[in-house]
């Protein structure tokens, strides 16, 4: 890709944050300026950013590419928000990080107006179950999946400066609908977040806590790994994902249902082949 004047990456957490060192890293920007009113100063201090933009307009007056990497409803208003739609430049690049896409397409197609065709809606499948600019790292995208999903007034250009953009990070570069993808990811990522935050409660909340803390293994540390996540930012991501969520949540406990009458009849090929539903499939990953 070609080499950016000036990117700006709006939300400097663990995946804005590694997107913008990243940027630094590979020399892919003259500059890499930040604009996070939490977190943009540590991501200064941390040198994955340049400067830190005192606003929004600011940030991305003058820019070459804007990276919305807030949560998912922080990032649909500055879709619709007029000093984000002013001050893009014609030619500048727009894209965003967010788990969810169908939404976030919609808020483009409402606010951004005839900036609409420079705005590619963008998922890297990366990250991991820590919050801030601390837990960045410049190499988070090598090997990566980066889901696309364009809108039908695309321009041609900018999909391509974008592709392009990713995969100079390192990562692997797929297309789909938003409506694909928010389905996908509801069964793959979103309702496995609620079911592993569900499983540490269980287990948290209930008389063995104590003792579950001091000698559990690595099945539990596996399984509710994710369940360490920072609970407001998944709220909002199973809210704008709702149907596909709960659609995904009625296929686990159908399967869940499978395991418990099985286990209750004491009936075990029935159990076995309740489990090895999971397992055939789990192989293939």
């Amino acid at each position: 890709m070609s080499r950016l004047g000036r990117a700006v990456v709006v939300g400097t957490g663990a995946v804005g944050g590694s997107i913008a060192g990243a940027l630094r890293a590979r020399g892919l920007a003259g500059e890499v300026w930040g604009f996070d009113p939490a977190n943009a100063a540590a991501a200064r201090e941390a040198g994955l950013v340049d400067r830190v933009a005192a606003s929004l307009a600011e940030a991305v007056d003058g820019a070459d590419l804007v990276v919305l990497a807030a949560p998912v409803p922080v990032n649909r208003a500055l879709l619709g928000d007029p000093a984000l739609r002013e001050a893009l430049g014609a030619r500048a690049l727009l894209t965003d990080v967010s788990s969810t896409k169908a939404s976030v397409v919609a808020a483009a197609r409402a606010g951004l107006g005839a900036r609409l065709g420079r705005f590619v809606a963008s998922h890297p499948i990366a990250g991991s179950d820590r919050a801030g600019p601390g837990a960045s790292r410049i190499d988070l995208l090598d090997g990566a999946h980066v889901i696309v999903c364009p809108t039908d007034g695309c321009d041609a250009d900018a999909l391509d400066a974008v592709r392009a953009l990713w995969a100079a990070l390192g990562a692997r570069v797929a297309s789909m609908t938003p409506e694909h993808h928010d389905r996908l990811f509801a069964e793959v990522s979103h309702w496995p977040h609620a079911v592993a935050f569900a499983l540490a409660a269980s287990v948290g909340q209930g008389p063995l806590a104590d003792d579950a803390r001091r000698y559990h293994g690595a099945g539990l540390r596996d399984t509710t790994r994710v369940g360490g996540s920072p609970p407001g930012l998944w709220a909002g991501i199973l809210l704008d994902n709702r149907d596909a969520s709960l659609a995904a949540a009625a296929s686990f406990r159908a399967e869940l249902d499978r395991i418990e009458r099985a286990l209750r009849d004491g009936d075990r090929a029935a159990l076995e082949g309740a489990l090895a539903r999971g397992a055939d499939w789990r192989s293939t990953l």
